[in-house]
């Protein structure tokens, strides 16, 4: 290549590796290096003082954090030859890769649209409670918790006072993660709410509040005193932190902080390696873009394993376990997909849906991966009963001026019962284009014994959307919609 030489590519080798992944200059357009994302890079490493313009929202917090450095963390003059070399290599245009041939057509599941509707649909929660035959529904608008019928229709609502994007089942229990702001802010409003669920009437009652923004939250006993503790992720902005809860005989949570770093999205809480302690799984994003593993040591200690990272681009959104090839380990179904980093982002030919299989050891192998832009969120389960998993998967920034019906995809499993092989074959639905589906579960709604669907629309976000699918979505789209498994 023309720059594989400029001082620039080695310098960036050298200093950018410090705090994330080297990014290829291809995984973004020149117009964004040059106009967006440098000169964001001059604030963060401290090469330029923050600007006092609004550039940087809550301010007044980053520098009360001191998290800008108070020296350069790379020379002026190293970090102008590293933006000359990204600038001069970047593409005018960043490839969104192939069109990806999809049926639409899923006779699998009948459609249908919740009669109870917010306006306009705000739903970044959705949850099956299969036990109790009802949807789970937040709706940021009135930041409460909506209780469905196995049909869509409003049993009742709890105020939250917050809006609600993560929910934890702990026996009677449900503790609810609270983001706060759902759009980037420093200003620490989210919350963690406890909800008894055996209670008359409901009520939600804070736990911790005035923390970063919240994406989730896992329950789990961790250090083995047969208490409940928590797993948080305090996603944040540029501030956040994981932390672990423990749980105290008074009922309360001490909170101790594994990761002082924003971006965590999810945990998940498993032994992954045999030894009888719960470890831990989280996904991080915010330009460290990692799948990392805390292993658990005792005594309330976990030490870090890092699975894999990716560059700063790559726009982690969600992962689940599953066990894909019937070998009797967890392997990770990831999305990648969050697309709103920057004022314009185009789409990308590396976000999608993949699976990494568990290859034993603490080790996991990239094995699969289908193309979907704006991936959000991706669940497995085997919802045709043919006797291996299959994947239905949510986007949340499709491209839809010229393919919204990839806004929900099912990849049907291909193999037979005695195939290892990963072989999917990516179908949706004529209904895939009435929602911008932020949330999504699986779970037996009707107690019929086959896995339904329920996907969450929020239709606000400043990416584009043509007018005519914008209209659709205010005036007539769902806030919830239904996929019940014809099955049985």
């Amino acid at each position: 290549m023309a720059h594989e030489n400029l001082p620039g590519r080695k310098a960036a080798a050298i200093y950018c590796v410090l705090c994330h992944a080297l990014p290829n200059p291809s995984d973004l357009d020149r117009r964004t290096w040059s106009e967006e994302l440098l000169p964001k890079m001059r604030y963060v490493t401290g090469v330029a003082a923050a600007p006092t313009n609004g550039y940087f929202r809550d301010l007044p917090r980053l520098v009360a954090a001191d998290y800008f450095p108070k020296k350069p963390l790379i020379p002026p003059a190293v970090f102008d030859q590293i933006a000359d070399y990204y600038t001069q290599a970047a593409p005018e245009r960043v490839s969104s890769g192939d069109p990806q041939s999809i049926e639409v057509g899923l006779p699998l599941f009948r459609p249908e649209m919740a009669p109870h509707r917010s306006a306009p649909p705000r739903t970044p929660l959705v949850r099956i409670d299969a036990g109790q035959g009802m949807i789970l529904a937040s709706d940021a608008t009135s930041q409460s918790l909506d209780f469905l019928d196995g049909s869509g229709r409003l049993l009742g609502s709890v105020p939250l006072g917050n809006i609600a994007v993560s929910l934890a089942e702990s026996g009677r229990q449900w503790y609810i993660g609270a983001i706060g702001h759902f759009f980037p802010r420093e200003e620490p409003v989210g919350q963690l709410i406890r909800l008894n669920r055996a209670a008359t009437p409901l009520r939600p009652e804070p736990i911790l509040s005035g923390l970063p923004r919240v994406s989730h939250v896992a329950a789990g006993d961790l250090n083995g005193d047969g208490r409940e503790d928590l797993v948080l992720c305090a996603f944040g902005n540029y501030l956040g932190r994981l932390s672990w809860l423990e749980g105290r005989a008074d009922g309360g949570f001490t909170e101790r902080v594994i990761l002082p770093e924003p971006g965590c999205l999810r945990c998940e809480i498993r032994d992954f390696n045999a030894d009888g302690l719960p470890d831990l799984m989280v996904l991080q994003a915010q330009a460290r873009e990692s799948l990392l593993l805390f292993v658990n040591e005792g005594g309330g200690k976990f030490r870090r394993q890092l699975v894999y990272q990716r560059p700063p681009s790559w726009g982690h959104s969600g992962f689940e376990l599953a066990d894909f090839n019937r070998d009797g380990l967890l392997d990770v179904l990831i999305t990648n997909g969050d697309n709103a980093d920057f004022n314009t982002s185009p789409h990308k030919a590396y976000h999608g849906v993949r699976i990494y299989l568990n290859r034993g050891g603490l080790t996991w192998e990239s094995a699969w991966t289908a193309p979907m832009h704006g991936a959000y969120r991706a669940v497995a389960r085997d919802f045709d009963g043919d006797g291996d998993l299959d994947i239905a998967a949510a986007s949340f920034f499709a491209d839809y001026e010229t393919a919204p019906q990839a806004g929900f995809l099912y990849f049907e499993n291909l193999g037979d019962q005695g195939s290892r092989a990963l072989n999917f074959k990516p179908r949706t639905l004529r209904q895939a284009v009435t929602g911008r589906w932020i949330s999504l579960d699986a779970g037996d709604l009707d107690g019929d014994g086959d896995d339904d669907l329920v996907l969450g629309s929020l239709i606000e976000m400043p990416t584009p959307v043509p007018d005519k699918l914008k209209g659709l979505w205010r005036e007539k789209g769902p806030s919830v919609l239904i996929l019940r498994n014809q099955t049985r």
